[in-house]
């Protein structure tokens, strides 16, 4: 994957696909300081820049080639995620996928994930979104507050992508966590066209709905006999 552009946009600006290139919208969400601005700049800039207004909401759009294949990345920069806070809507529903931030040498940011991955499932779990933990500080080895063995293992158990990457030092590591999930995100699309496109098909379209004829009839019946006896 290649930079070609980089663009800020008003958050609440709505991405126009055309017939040429096709949108991907990643949420990056966490924790207060576990570097999310850092990443997302350093992915899309190449640079590192440790301060930031936390305060700031904003969507960064850029334009690469993944496996030849031009896509728009659109990428939004969230507050701060607090425990127990609810989390906007506008995200959760916006996105195409999620990358979700931790700093392994914060170990309540971790657990600020755990919470992020059960409330996204909950809003969007039918729809098989990619999520994507980012264990963010990996240079800091010294300071690490938890195994990111044990973390990797917890992720896919969740059915998470897991990326080990450092803001600071490895810029490589994030081209790879964000590859990792627009490759992912990709993968979901052609599975919901392929399906699309089965369903559409007669043969398929006429078997579904005597499928959910017999259904139908199969309850209505069940509905019948449990009012009889009553």
């Amino acid at each position: 994957m290649s930079r070609t552009e980089v663009i800020m946009e008003d958050k609440n600006h709505k991405h126009v696909q055309n017939g040429s290139c096709r949108d991907i919208n990643i949420a990056v969400l966490g924790g207060k300081g576990v570097g999310k601005s850092a990443i997302i700049v350093r992915y899309l800039t190449g640079r590192f820049i440790g301060d930031y207004d936390p305060e700031m909401e904003a969507i960064f759009s850029t334009n690469i080639p993944i496996d030849g294949k031009h896509y728009t990345i659109n990428i939004m920069d969230t507050t701060s995620y607090f425990s127990g806070h609810d989390l906007k809507e506008d995200p959760i529903f916006w996105a195409d996928a999620f990358m979700l931030v931790f700093s392994l040498i914060d170990l309540a940011s971790y657990r600020t994930v755990q919470e992020l991955v059960e409330t996204l499932r909950m809003a969007r779990d039918d729809e098989g979104v990619p999520i994507l933990a980012a264990a963010n500080k990996s240079d800091l080895v010294h300071l690490w507050t938890m195994s990111s063995v044990e973390c990797e293992a917890w992720c896919s158990g969740q059915q998470c992508l897991f990326a080990e990457i450092s803001a600071s030092e490895d810029p490589e590591s994030i081209h790879k966590a964000f590859e990792l999930l627009c490759k992912r995100v990709r993968a979901v699309h052609k599975k919901r066209e392929k399906l699309s496109w089965t369903l559409q098909r007669p043969a398929v379209a006429a078997k579904l709905q005597i499928r959910q004829s017999l259904k139908n009839l199969a309850e209505k019946k069940l509905w019948r006999t449990r009012t009889s006896t009553m």
